[in-house]
């Protein structure tokens, strides 16, 4: 793939690139980079530039979400659509409840 040509999909390539560690409910371990996190999601900004713990720790961890709800979420912030084909009722559900996509928001990808 070329880079430079997408935005969308330069920043789908850096999806659980280093950066801050998640750790899910299912134990697995997602990465993402605070700066874009921050940057496209009001409460991860919240959450990371807090001056709690949050601020200095590599590792947060998210014991009411997995890492299909997980997932979904990162695709979003680093595209703005999330692939049809990865969606399922429960991780769609975790993600609205997280407060990161708003259903008004939400683009669905056909490809």
């Amino acid at each position: 793939m070329t880079k430079g040509l997408s935005l969308k999909q330069d920043l789908r390539l850096l999806i659980n690139n280093r950066g801050i560690e998640f750790l899910c409910e299912d134990e697995k371990k997602l990465h993402a980079y605070r700066a874009i996190l921050a940057a496209r999601s009001e409460v991860f900004n919240k959450l990371l530039y807090n001056g709690m713990k949050e601020t200095y720790e590599n590792q947060i961890s998210f014991p009411k979400i997995n890492s299909a709800g997980m997932e979904i979420i990162l695709e979003y912030i680093y595209t703005g659509s999330v692939k049809r084909e990865s969606l399922t009722k429960d991780n769609t559900i975790e993600a609205f409840l997280f407060s990161i996509i708003s259903p008004s928001r939400f683009y669905y990808e056909n490809h």
